[in-house]
């Protein structure tokens, strides 16, 4: 990373730990843990040598939309229409299977899995297998 005429070596990732979320990074091979905490677009870093705040802007495809989005919570980059849904709640799906057809200004463009992120539920459906939801 480099701010300035400054060159720095940044790593780092979120680990989870009894319920809370810790940033183990390192800047130039000196290595922190802060607790972290994110509220609404702000990311508050906790630790021993003090505390940080880090505003966080809102992607423009996001602004104006309230909560987790339009009925149901997804929220599309792009103005357009869904013209056909290819799967039903509970239906397991993979990484690649096509989810929907979604109509942009007149042209056609197909999401796929890997766009969307899914959750696995804890709830067993008739046949034994967990279901999986977006």
């Amino acid at each position: 990373m480099q701010i300035g005429g400054e060159v720095y070596h940044v790593t780092g990732e979120v680990e989870s730990e009894g319920g809370a979320s810790f940033l183990h990074c390192s800047v130039d091979g000196v290595e922190s843990r802060p607790k972290l905490v994110i509220l609404d677009n702000v990311v508050h870093l906790f630790s021993m040598e003090g505390s940080a705040s880090v505003s966080v802007p809102v992607p423009k495809h996001l602004a104006g939309v309230s909560g987790s989005g339009a009925q149901g919570g997804a929220v599309a980059p792009m103005t357009g229409t869904i013209e056909k849904v290819m799967v039903k709640a509970g239906d397991k799906v993979t990484a690649g299977d096509p989810l929907m057809v979604f109509f942009k200004e007149g042209s056609q463009a197909n999401r796929h899995a890997p766009l969307v992120e899914l959750e696995e539920e804890d709830e067993v459906e008739e046949g034994g297998g967990a279901a999986a939801s977006q």
